[in-house]
């Protein structure tokens, strides 16, 4: 049996691109056999964070790619050889997206070179550059296009891409492939363009594809797939299917042992806090505390200062005396303003942030344990929430933490808006046909957020005036909990925000967000949290 590594596949993150989750395709590849798998999600790494978690668990190797969405509407699928490939790949994204409106970000072909160092293209499926000018002008253009992604891309960084999914006419292109990958010299490569893990998940992709299109699945025709074979293929089914042409299977796997970037070499470092000359940030922060325990104590006790001591060797052994400043900087800028600000939570347990002015509650008189907000076996940063008021206020802080480290350095982190009852309810209805007042009815039966299982479907048809015996009614049970919690699009934090020592756009692209003067990351707190992000 040969082996083979799956180069192209889209998450539910390639937002109406993709109908699964990233778990569910690391579930499929482990189950398939397959040692690593490309997650290529469409214009982002959105789904990178929890494919590289779920991935690893499972052992199999997740390579972070992406498809670049071109200014001609082709797209050019990239996988990440290094890490100057992914800061590259980042910076790209970042500009791409900041200058465009929300969610129409195209990358300019004359640009692509600047950015191409570290990466591998991928070409040759129905939605790349080289099959587009096969439709428009045939071999002749076909080589054009070729040419133009070698102007960026050095040759042992090109993979022709040849797919098959049981598609009558689709040999003639495959032979094309094979024919170009033999005249230019350029590895062809066999890929399953996987857009789910499973054949089942296929009529979500569909309900996916009339949701973006703006149709429904009557009047949909030639924009559905034709059959259900993007899932993942274990290795022995993709060979067969490419029985003849066994160096596009063994070739995935030398293309794969190249990909050596792993997000845990992300890069990611927290800012440093500028302190006098002369000062660390770890005396400084000592001084501080020190003279502002004074003044909120009146006079230190000796269970004070143990507690002190106590907490400040912890934070110094723990490398996080520049987290406490910036905060506390942070909180006096608001206090100098008339902004409140106070500080929440398992913070509340620490002496040094009551002295530093940023919670409110003396934890050494209250008999409160620090060890529950910070201790030595932790690793990940502590979690200092501080509470702002809404509007202009709060505004005017977040405006001030751009100023103070740069739109490239900082940025809101975002929300995964999902599908949830009502939500999914109703976009769903309206792909299978339905009439907009049952589907008004049939989604009212939902709370704001979550599916109501308490009241049996049949029953739920029944009070919104569908019959259980429509034609639909069976599609509706069956989609409607498989889209259930699936990523709609992606919004922004309320308050969230990242802050970076150097540029935020090397470690992750970067978006304007729905409300002006703002810019999100396109990971959620969880990710970013589990991406070693503050």
């Amino acid at each position: 049996m040969s082996e083979y590594v799956e180069l192209h596949a889209r998450t539910a993150f390639s937002f109406l691109r993709g109908a699964s989750r990233p778990k569910e395709l690391s579930v499929a590849c482990a189950n398939a056999g397959l040692p690593a798998m490309a997650v290529c999600d469409r214009g982002g790494v959105y789904g990178a964070p929890r494919f590289f978690k779920e991935a690893n668990a499972l052992g199999v190797r997740p390579i972070v790619g992406c498809e670049l969405p071109m200014e001609d509407g082709s797209v050019l699928p990239v996988l990440m050889k290094s890490r100057q490939g992914y800061r590259n790949l980042c910076k790209l994204l970042t500009r791409a997206h900041l200058r465009s409106e929300k969610g129409e970000g195209t990358v300019r072909w004359d640009e692509l070179p600047e950015f191409a160092a570290g990466m591998i293209a991928l070409t040759g499926d129905e939605e790349g550059p080289l099959h587009r000018a096969w439709q428009r002008a045939g071999a002749r253009g076909v080589e054009g296009s070729l040419k133009r992604i070698r102007s960026a891309f050095a040759d042992a960084d090109i993979g022709i891409e040849a797919q098959r999914h049981l598609v009558r006419g689709e040999d003639r292109w495959v032979a094309a492939l094979r024919d170009l990958s033999e005249a230019s010299g350029i590895s062809l490569l066999a890929t399953n363009g996987v857009s789910y893990a499973r054949p089942a998940s296929r009529l979500m992709q569909d309900v996916f594809t009339c949701l973006r299109e703006k149709t429904c699945l009557d009047e949909a025709g030639e924009l559905l797939s034709r059959n259900a074979q993007r899932f993942v293929k274990p290795a022995k089914e993709m060979a067969y299917l490419f029985r003849d042409m066994p160096e596009a299977i063994s070739n995935t796997i030398r293309f794969a042992e190249r990909c050596a970037f792993s997000l845990e070499n992300l890069g990611y470092e927290f800012p440093r806090f500028p302190v006098p000359k002369g000062e660390s940030m770890d005396s400084f922060l000592s001084k501080i505390v020190w003279f502002r325990a004074e003044q909120r104590y009146g006079s230190l006790s000796p269970a004070v200062k143990r507690q002190l001591r106590h907490e400040l060797d912890v934070i110094a052994r723990l490398g996080f005396y520049g987290y406490f400043l910036i905060v506390w900087d942070l909180v006096n800028y608001c206090r100098e303003r008339n902004i409140m600000a106070q500080g929440r939570g398992s913070a509340a347990n620490s002496a040094v942030r009551y002295s530093l002015g940023i919670t409110p509650v003396d934890p050494v008189g209250g008999c409160l344990l620090f060890e529950r907000f910070l201790n030595e076996e932790r690793r990940s940063w502590p979690d200092i929430d501080i509470d702002l008021p809404s509007g202009d206020r709060r505004e005017e802080v977040i405006q001030e933490v751009y100023r103070r480290y740069g739109r490239q350095g900082s940025a809101m982190t975002a929300n995964v808006i999902t599908y949830r009852g009502r939500s999914a309810a109703r976009e769903v209805g309206k792909v299978l046909g339905f009439p907009e007042e049952a589907l008004g009815r049939f989604s009212s039966l939902y709370g704001s957020h979550n599916y109501s299982h308490e009241i049996p479907m049949s029953e739920q048809f029944e009070k919104s005036g569908i019959a259980p015996t429509h034609p639909r009614a069976a599609a509706m049970a069956r989609l409607f909990p498989m889209i259930l919690g699936l990523p709609r699009h992606l919004g922004q934090h309320s308050g969230g925000m990242i802050i970076c020592e150097g540029e935020l756009d090397s470690v992750v692209p970067l978006e304007p967000a729905s409300m002006p003067g703002r810019t999100v990351v396109q990971w959620d707190k969880e990710d970013c949290e589990d991406m070693g992000m503050v």
